[in-house]
């Protein structure tokens, strides 16, 4: 049963990966570039975040650490959200509370509800972050 679940799982994936490129096909022409980077951004948010809750924090940094330093979509803020996480929590990269912070901070920036959530609770007189 393992195996029909890999063997369904990476069909899966290779056809999502297909799709995307027939979506950004277009790019090649001059045409359609933001919505070619909006498509392939939510596909690997999409496999950072499984990878995340499979427990693959390693694989979730390598698919996700592209979008780091990128700050101008909707999408881009669920990935800096799970790029936090990451950091926050010390999962396949070391623990830095400085740069979750930061990533906190610019996913709520780009409109992201959790972040967002995370950041109101330190809004009161004597509460810090640590």
């Amino acid at each position: 049963m393992k195996w029909f679940k890999y063997i369904l799982r990476r069909f899966a994936y290779n056809a999502s990966r297909i799709y995307l490129t027939v979506i950004c096909l277009p790019t090649k022409f001059g045409r359609g570039e933001d919505v070619c980077r909006e498509f392939t951004a939510s596909h690997d948010y999409g496999a950072g975040t499984g990878a995340y809750m499979r427990g693959n924090y390693l694989k979730c940094y390598e698919i996700l650490s592209p979008y780091q330093e990128l700050e101008d979509d909707y999408v881009y803020g669920g990935i800096k959200y799970q790029l936090a996480l990451l950091f926050y929590y010390g999962h396949g990269v070391t623990l830095n509370r400085g740069m979750a912070n930061k990533l906190f901070e610019e996913s709520a920036a780009l409109g992201w509800d959790d972040a967002q959530k995370y950041l109101s609770q330190f809004n009161g007189a004597h509460r810090t972050r640590t």
